[in-house]
């Protein structure tokens, strides 16, 4: 007994699309409700602008569906003769093709040739060569189901989604966890030292308080212009500086009674960031070479790949599974990754629904699962095309492969391999930046701040007499309440 896997791939796709375009909008909306409105309410406002919202949707996919839910296939007709296996030692000429005996009507392939009119010079012909230039080829439209459509639909567009975001952390995974690890604290620090730091962090917070004061009465008086708003975008940066900064303040100075399991577990956590960078590093390489090799190339040059997990369920039937699903998994945390720095800044969308680790908003949080979720239809259809060889014969191929390759007005990107291409130069472009700009510029960001660090140590005005008469005897508290106060004003 077998699953039916083309419905469940069809349901997949199909829930997907439902939690897109109606579970998550609906929750989003439900949390962007004013805060007094009442239950009743904000079913109501978010119930109203889903339903218009899935009947964009459905409107959309049933038009497109119904004027190019078709798939050509374009398919060689070969005919040839027929001879006796006798009369093959006779006949070498013979080398490609039998040609059929020529009547009023054509050719007849229904008899055997007659070699005593025709020369075997006149019989060696191309015609059941599907690749010859005599070779006749015709195109057939076939319908394709609505639930297909709909899966390659998805797909098509999760690759402008998935391109960027798994490529960008294709190279941001393994060397954003390396540099953490070699940017590591190597001791904590005294009480003493942690008050020091801990002012010029407010120092740093309540000039920053200022500066937005000062640039929000601005706008105030003449308008959000273009130099305001860039204004407050570096201001924003500057603030998740110093929220960073303050993040690996508490790291040095770890405080309660169990301050040694605490440093502990943060030295294992860097280790086991190093950890994850080389395995990251490895399986980054690897998946960039596999797609050289074996997708880009106009014939494949070599499974790779393919071939390593037939060699390893040729030892032990889930080694080979277990890696392929390591692959495929580890797509998924690049996509989140990429997400997580790109955003829908190449969208031109200024930071919105931007994911941060401890500062993410709810409304962020549904956008951004919406997105990855959109990213994964990309991810199954791009495994499928690179593991072809490994699932050969599958409902995943036929589906997301096969079908997807010959759609009309779509089906040409994806047979021509557009978007692994796109996704290729993301992971390129990604791993120079990383390699030859991040690591070798940022030694000179590192003497920037440690000159910025200096500057502040020294530093004398009215922001430093005010905090010392405002100083407390816990100066995280006061760090704290500094930042929230700046992010209210933002």
């Amino acid at each position: 007994m077998t699953l039916p896997m083309d419905e469940l791939w069809y349901s997949v796709y199909i829930i997907t699309l439902i939690y897109c375009a109606i579970l998550i909008p609906f929750t989003t909306f439900w949390y962007e409700s004013d805060f007094d409105a009442t239950v009743a309410q904000k079913i109501w406002n978010s119930s109203f602008y889903v339903v218009m919202s899935a009947v964009f949707v459905a409107l959309v996919l049933f038009l497109c569906w119904y004027y190019t839910g078709y798939a050509n296939f374009e398919v060689s007709i070969v005919q040839s003769g027929m001879m006796l296996l006798s009369q093959f030692d006779a006949y070498q000429g013979i080398h490609s093709c039998i040609r059929a005996n020529q009547d009023q009507t054509g050719l007849d392939k229904t008899t055997l040739t007659d070699f005593s009119i025709m020369d075997s010079s006149y019989l060696s012909g191309d015609l059941c060569d599907s690749k010859s230039s005599e070779a006749i080829r015709r195109t057939f439209k076939i319908d394709v189901s609505f639930p297909a459509y709909v899966a390659a639909l998805a797909s098509f567009v999760g690759w402008f989604l998935f391109a960027p975001y798994a490529g960008i952390g294709m190279a941001a995974s393994p060397f954003d966890s390396i540099l953490r690890f070699m940017n590591r604290p190597k001791k904590t620090i005294g009480k003493s030292e942690y008050d020091r730091q801990a002012e010029q962090i407010a120092l740093k917070a309540l000039e920053l308080h200022e500066k937005i004061k000062a640039v929000r009465n601005d706008e105030r008086n003449n308008g959000r212009s273009r130099r305001i708003r860039n204004e407050l975008k570096n201001l924003s940066v500057e603030m998740e500086q110093i929220e960073d900064e303050d993040r690996e303040l508490q790291k040095l100075y770890p405080r309660g009674e169990d301050r040694v399991t605490a440093w502990t577990l943060t030295v294992w956590g860097y280790w086991f960031s190093l950890f994850y960078g080389i395995i990251a590093l490895i399986l980054s390489i690897t998946w960039i070479l596999h797609v050289g090799l074996y997708i880009l190339a106009k014939e494949p040059v070599h499974p790779f790949l393919n071939s390593l997990f037939k060699e390893l369920d040729s030892v032990f039937n889930l080694f080979g599974t277990a890696t392929f699903a390591l692959y495929c998994f580890y797509l998924i945390s690049c996509v989140v990754k990429g997400n997580e720095k790109l955003g829908l800044k190449f969208l031109f969308v200024l930071n919105a629904y931007r994911m941060k680790l401890g500062a993410t908003t709810m409304t962020g949080l549904l956008f951004n699962t919406g997105l990855i979720m959109l990213c994964s239809t990309a991810v199954a259809q791009f495994c499928s095309r690179a593991f072809a060889t490994y699932a050969e014969d599958t409902s995943a191929i036929k589906m997301l492969s096969v079908n997807v390759d010959h759609l009309q007005n779509i089906g040409v990107m994806f047979r021509e391999d557009v978007f692994p291409a796109i996704f290729v130069a993301f992971s390129c472009a990604s791993m120079v930046f990383y390699v030859f700009i991040k690591a070798h510029l940022g030694w000179f960001d590192k003497k920037k701040k440690e000159a910025i660090a200096l500057q502040n140590r020294n530093r004398k005005g009215k922001f430093a007499r005010m905090f010392t008469r405002n100083k407390s005897k816990k100066s995280t508290a006061t760090t704290t309440n500094v930042q929230m106060s700046t992010i209210n004003e933002t």
